[in-house]
């Protein structure tokens, strides 16, 4: 049987609180972080999908502005993220028009607490994700199979949110998150596919809190054992190049709270396997270590793809 490559995710994870001090400082809103790896520039053909992500993320400790341990709550998580979308035939820029859409749900608990434990929003639902791209199948660069996409997306926060919870799913702003995806295949047995995303945020809804501009980068080297298992190693990249800013000064938090430096980082990566069934189901499974760690959690996140083709 022809192999049955995944088609690919959409740029969404999961809110996850770093456990800073200030809590002025706005935290980024969910970002497409190890999601999607495995193949991920090559849908197999046009029609309609749909894709579950099922992401535990572990945390073993929350890093400040030098990547020292700074000790607090940690907060784990558990993300379903539901994705339908369609790759149509018709034409544009010489690749297919396509529609995605993403609703998560999320379950968020805390560990390591002393006295009471940080206050929790119990409403599930995440911010949901739309956006069009453009896929090009089948096609060459220098001389090796090259398939890629470019998309835009919005997101709309419409997810759990209320100020009297310390920790929420939705991220109560709207982002922009135009991104690039290839994957390019130099031999038949190996492929390189990676992700990129530019992450445009807009001010906290009620507030003039304004997290920075961010770029995270998803990516997989891939290796065919046969027609139907691929193993991998994948991981991802998150940097924060934009301070956060209030009513559009970027050193509002440096200059009345102290903070060194409010840019996140993280990088990643671990083992991964990728196999198809008879019936064309593509299972991904994979867990990945966080290092380099700055202003954020640093822990594990493991993850399982449910991908499926619903027109066959």
């Amino acid at each position: 049987m022809k192999i049955f490559k995944v088609f690919f995710a959409i740029s969404v994870s999961l809110f996850l609180y770093c456990g800073q001090a200030i809590a002025q400082d706005p935290r980024l809103p969910p970002t497409n972080l190890g999601l999607s790896n495995m193949q991920d520039g090559n849908p197999p053909t046009t029609g309609w999908y749909f894709q579950e992500f099922l992401q535990n993320y572990q945390s073993l400790g929350n890093r400040g502005p030098n990547g020292a341990n700074v000790g607090g709550v940690r907060i784990n998580s558990f993300v379903s993220i539901n994705q339908l979308l369609f790759i149509s035939k018709t034409k544009v820029a010489g690749g297919n028009l396509g529609f995605t859409l993403i609703v998560p749900v999320v379950r968020l608990s805390a560990s390591n607490y002393t006295g009471l434990p940080p206050t929790i929003n119990p409403n599930p639902m995440g911010d949901i994700i739309a956006g069009p791209f453009i896929q090009w199948f089948n096609k060459k660069l220098f001389n090796m199979h090259y398939g890629h996409r470019f998309e835009i997306d919005v997101v709309a926060p419409v997810g759990a949110y209320q100020s009297s919870y310390l920790v929420n799913p939705g991220s109560h702003l709207f982002t922009i998150v135009p991104h690039y995806t290839f994957t390019i295949s130099p031999t038949d047995k190996f492929s390189i596919s990676m992700r990129h995303h530019l992450n445009y945020y807009f001010d906290e809804i009620g507030t003039q809190a304004k997290p920075g501009m961010s770029y995270n980068l998803n990516y997989s080297l891939e290796y065919a054992i046969n027609s139907s298992l691929r193993a991998e190693i994948a991981g991802y990249y998150l940097k924060q190049f934009v301070q956060d800013s209030n009513n559009g000064n970027y050193h509002y938090y440096q200059d009345n709270f102290d903070i060194s430096d409010t840019r996140e980082q993280v990088l990643a990566f671990g083992p991964g396997l990728g196999y198809v069934t008879p019936s064309g189901l593509f299972i991904e499974i994979k867990g990945m270590r966080e290092f380099d760690v700055r202003n954020r959690s640093d822990g594990f996140r493991s993850t399982l793809v449910l991908s499926y083709k619903l027109d066959k």
